[in-house]
């Protein structure tokens, strides 16, 4: 607001007495509002037309391609390119070799795993000091929970 037109404002107050024709500002408005415009919310999107970046790209790749097939090299040919990365390959036969002990050792540990899952428990336990089925008293058990070792028979191999 420019010094002239508050001294306006100010001179008026005073000549109307306690009627205030300042009125008062919040800082959220704004001092220049603009009530009468209407602004239009609607968005317009470009015109659709082949001067587009997606049409501009798609011709340029198509060009590119078409150059590369008129112009590049038959299969048959030995360039430096395929010379280059023929140099930093590692032959086929290094991977056969490499593929045929991995197949042999995949098939080794198969065979284990197969012999492991289908091995079973022998049928008798063999104790280290079969005396140990000899140790316990008989008059310290209470009724009924003696265990019948009628049928057992201490083996001794070799």
């Amino acid at each position: 607001m420019s010094l002239a037109r508050a001294n306006l404002l100010l001179r008026q107050k005073y000549a109307v007495g306690s009627v205030s024709l300042i009125q008062r500002r919040f800082a959220s408005h704004d001092s220049h509002a603009h009530h009468d415009e209407h602004h239009d919310e609607t968005h317009y999107s470009r015109e659709a037309g082949f001067l587009t970046p997606f049409w501009r790209n798609t011709a340029l790749l198509s060009l590119l391609a078409v150059g590369f097939y008129k112009w590049a090299p038959s299969p048959n040919q030995d360039v430096y390119l395929t010379r280059w990365l023929a140099q930093y390959t590692t032959p086929s036969d290094f991977w056969a070799a490499i593929n045929e002990k991995h197949l042999l050792l995949s098939q080794q540990a198969s065979d284990n795993a197969i012999l492991q899952a289908d091995a079973k428990r022998p049928s008798m336990h063999r104790y280290r000091y079969p005396q140990i089925l000899d140790t316990g008293s008989p008059h310290r058990q209470p009724v009924g929970c003696v265990a019948d070792t009628s049928s057992t028979s201490a083996v001794r191999s070799g």
